[in-house]
This record gives C-alpha cells, structure tokens and sequence, in this order.
C-alpha cells in the first residue's frame, strides 16, 4: 500500500511539474510581430488640434449656460468620475439634478435609418412641431457645435462599472427632422442651412471623436443630412442658391475623414482599463495574461490604422480587417484572455465601411446637384461627372426607372427598410419616396 500511494504521489507530482513547465512555456509563446505593430499604432494616440466642442456636446441637453459654465460642469464631472474607482456615480451628469436636461423626444425621430423624413413631417406635421417644442437653444447648439474642430472626452476609462461615460447622442440624430419641420414649415433656406450644419457636424464627429460610437453617430448624421438635403433639393430648382455653410459641408469626403483611427484607439484604451483591472486577483492571473490579451487585442483593432488603411478609404475599396487572432499555444495559459478578444472580434467587420458610405451619400448629393444643373438628360450626362462626385470603385448609376441616382451600399443593413442600394432622388415627384441611409 505504501509503495501504490508513494506512486500515486510521484505520479500528481510530476503531473504537476509537467502542467507548470506547460504552463510557463506558453506564458513564454512569442507575441506575434504583426500584433505588436498593431498595439504601437493604436497606443500612439492621434494628436488634435482646434477648437474642442467637448465640454458643449457634454452638456448638450441643458439650456441657459454659457460656455464658462459648460467647461466647469464638464470639470466637475470629469472631478467626480476620477474619485470614483469604480464608475459609477460620475456617469451621471452632475447639472441633472439642478437643472432637468432635455430629453430625446421618440415622436420627433423619423425613425432609427431617418428615411423618407420629409415624407413622415408632411403626413403628419403636429406630431412634430409637439415633439420639437421647446428646443430652439438646442438647436441653436447643434449649429454651434458644427463649428468645433474635434470633440475628445477627457474621461480616462475605467475597467469596472461604465468603463467611460458618453453624452446625450439622441438629441443631435433627432435634429434631421427639425430641419425637415423648417422646410415644410416654409423656411427652405434656414432648413438647408441646418442640415449643411447638420452634415458638416457629422464630418468633424467621424475622425474627430474618442470612441467608435463617436463616429457612428457621426457618420448616421452625415448620411441623413444628406438625404435630407437632397430630398429637399430636388423640389427646388437647379440654380436655386445655397447658404454659405453648404459650400464646406458639401465637399468630397477625404480619406482623412473618413478614417476610423482615433476611434479604435479610444476602444482599444478602454479595452486596456477593462484587460488590467480584469487581471487582478491570483487566481485570475493564471488564466489572464494581460501582455498578451492587449496584443490581442491590438490585432482586432490595428487594421484602422497605418497607410493601407487610407489607401483603401482613398480609393473607396472595402477595408481589409483583420481576421480575429487564431488560438495558439499562448492561450493555454490565458484562456480568459483568448475568450475575451474572441467575443469582441467579429463585431468590427460590420463597422468598417459605415465611414464609406457616408462618403458615397456625400457624393451622391453633390452629383445629383450637378446632374440637375446639366441641359441634357441624366443618362447623357452621367457619362461626364466629374471625377469628385465618384469613387475608383462605385461610379454613381441611374435606376432602371431613371428617377433616382445611386451606389451600392457597402455597410450591412441594420434594418428591413436599408436597401442595398444608397439613393438620391433625380425628380421631384421621387423625393418623398427616396429611401434614408442612416
């Protein structure tokens, strides 16, 4: 019996052994080079310049501030956030409690693409006017951050509770239909002047964010100032005049502006936070290899970043994301880590191209105006558009029932009435029918 239990012991001890030698040979699997590149793009943060809207767009929902006010609210919740350790009682706006924010209002969206807005204010032009009620310095805010350079968060994130606290989004996509409201309502020029606004704040939010959702949103006004606007063009004529502000907004979308670099480096930041509180803890560490996981990391999101990033937005070409990182020997020893970057991976794909569309809608509008503007008819026309108002890859068309202007939309649809198709309208009668990107 002796002998059978000393066996036994012999044998769990070099079990034992064997598990640690595996164990600290995968902790010692070699990071792969293409991963390390990855991490030193996206850990070399973009620098900003200009004028940073921040603090307004934080405070966006509060009416009677001016801006020293704004900056010091912005301070006292980036105060209270830094004293929280785990992120939860800074998530809310201090000014909350003192004032009563606006809220977004659901009768006054158009919907979650903002199709047919212009349709959806006519058929029923009460539920609107209800809706927007109240909210002329909201507006007069919106136009005011079209104006800012950039909007960086100066919330560090955090990896416990909400990793980083994020403002009132719905009250800027909201605003299409107020400027659809104002064309209806008879103010053609103040509607056109909003929504060249509208589109030139959503241009500036797309690269000039700190997170993804910054440029998603940004890239949603874009498209659906956009659509607005050529809805709204169409009924009037070719040579009618633009505001000023249309001028800028209306411009090819460069490749800069399209690019999602800052905005995966600001998820690959909150990624950092969530990865180096998660590795705390003895137990937790023998399967969380923090270095590791951040490389792996760095391998869903690098792709955003470097020249064959902009190569591709300059040439229109889909992004080549990267595939999520194989298993390897390394996640032996880092199981939770590999799990981690897994859940995350397959979620960017679907991201990629919404920046590129965006663009395409850009372009669609410019051409469209242009078409209009030409003696002969479309079909004849097209054949002459000048090189800015189309991509190496998707060259505007007409429909098969020549009505409309269009490009094949490249970003997944998100809902049933996302066609594959992204549309502007070449008729009047064709512009309450035209069918919203986002």
């Amino acid at each position: 019996m002796l002998k059978i239990l000393r066996g036994l012991g012999w044998t769990v001890a070099g079990l034992l052994v064997l598990a640690i030698v595996v164990w600290c040979a995968s902790r010692m699997w070699p990071v792969p080079e293409s991963r390390r590149q990855a991490q030193q793009r996206l850990e070399a943060r973009l620098p900003a310049s200009g004028d940073n809207g921040y603090a307004l767009l934080w405070t966006l929902a509060f009416d009677d501030l001016d801006s020293r006010q704004r900056e010091q609210a912005l301070a006292e919740d980036l105060r209270r956030w830094k004293a929280d350790p785990r992120g939860e009682a800074g998530a809310q706006l201090h000014l909350t409690g003192l004032h009563g924010g606006l809220r977004p209002r659901s009768a006054a969206s158009c919907g979650p693409t903002a199709g047919n807005c212009l349709a959806q204010v006519r058929a029923d032009p009460q539920r609107f006017i209800d809706a927007h009620a109240g909210h002329q310095q909201l507006h007069a805010r919106l136009d005011q951050l079209a104006d800012a350079d950039h909007f960086v968060s100066p919330f560090p994130p955090k990896g416990e509770g909400i990793v980083v606290p994020l403002p009132t989004y719905g009250l800027m996509v909201d605003a299409t239909s107020a400027r659809a409201l104002a064309y209806v309502q008879g103010d053609v020029d103040g509607a056109l002047r909003g929504s060249c606004r509208g589109l030139q704040l959503g241009r500036r939010l797309v690269p000039g964010g700190s997170y993804l959702v910054d440029s998603l949103i940004g890239a949603s006004l874009v498209q659906a100032n956009a659509q607005l606007l050529a809805d709204m063009l169409v009924e009037l004529p070719p040579d009618h005049p633009l505001p000023p502000e249309c001028e800028a907004a209306m411009r090819p979308v460069l490749a800069e502006e399209q690019s999602l670099c800052r905005a995966l480096q600001g998820e690959f930041a909150m990624s950092r936070a969530v990865i180096e509180r998660s590795g705390e803890g003895f137990g937790v560490a023998l399967l969380l290899d923090r270095g590791s996981t951040l490389a792996r990391s760095a391998g869903n999101l690098g792709w955003a970043c470097g020249p064959a990033a902009l190569a591709a937005l300059e040439a229109d070409r889909p992004l080549l994301v990267a595939a999520p990182p194989q298993r390897d020997f390394g996640c032996l020893s880092n199981y939770l880590g590999c799990a981690l970057t897994d859940i995350a991976a397959p979620a960017y794909p679907a991201y990629a191209a919404r920046t590129q569309d965006a663009a395409a809608m850009v372009r669609l509008l410019a051409a469209q105006r242009w078409l209009r503007q030409q003696a002969d008819e479309p079909v004849e026309a097209l054949q002459r558009l000048p090189a800015q108002f189309r991509s190496p890859m998707r060259a505007p068309q007409l429909s098969a029932d020549g009505r409309r202007l269009q490009v094949p939309r490249r970003a997944p649809a998100r809902s049933p009435d996302e066609a594959a198709w992204l549309t502007v309208p070449l008729l009047a009668a064709d512009a309450g029918s035209s069918v919203a990107a986002d």
